[in-house]
């Protein structure tokens, strides 16, 4: 038993010294024009994954009612503020958030597995080392709730609310 416990504490610290040496010696591509690997890719979204499930209150509800009116006025500020990055409802995928590294996920085209309030919680607080910033000083905590309950719904809009986002002449206060 003690030759196991000996092997296994001196293959941990074999491994821990080994990475903290891989990180110091600069070992790590960090070019942004650099192919990312899948491990690399799916550990860290995973990770960001985890813990914005984690940081997530359980018991955060949007107070804002479920409405073609709430989503037509989130999506008015999903197209005024987001659609740079992430496209817009029936177009292309945006060149300018595919220069973002990571890129900046298409929601339009791909949706999210995020919930409402994790949606919220990300316009408000932003994600680390991405370009998603925090917007809470930004927008109101309604307005944030308002772009959660637009993107939730991304990309399956009811048409009277895709209508009501391409109305240039209305803007939502």
């Amino acid at each position: 038993m003690k030759k196991l416990t000996l092997g296994f504490l001196t293959g941990a610290v074999v491994l821990i010294l080994g990475t903290l040496s891989y990180l110091r010696l600069g070992l790590v591509n960090i070019a942004a024009d650099a192919s990312t690997p899948a491990w690399e890719t799916h550990w860290m979204l995973s990770s960001v994954h985890a813990s914005i499930r984690r940081m997530v209150p359980a018991d955060l509800k949007s107070p804002q009612p479920r409405s073609d009116e709430n989503l037509t006025a989130g999506g008015k500020l999903y197209m005024n503020d987001c659609v740079g990055c992430h496209g817009a409802p029936g177009k292309p995928p945006s060149d300018f958030g595919a220069t973002f590294y990571p890129p900046a996920p298409q929601l339009a085209r791909d949706g999210t597995t995020y919930s409402e309030a994790e949606i919220y919680w990300v316009a408000k607080y932003g994600i680390r080392r991405t370009g998603m910033s925090a917007q809470g000083a930004d927008y109101s905590d309604s307005h944030l709730w308002l772009l959660a309950q637009f993107i939730r719904r991304l990309p399956n809009l009811p048409p009277q609310v895709r209508a009501g986002i391409e109305d240039k002449g209305a803007t939502h206060q």
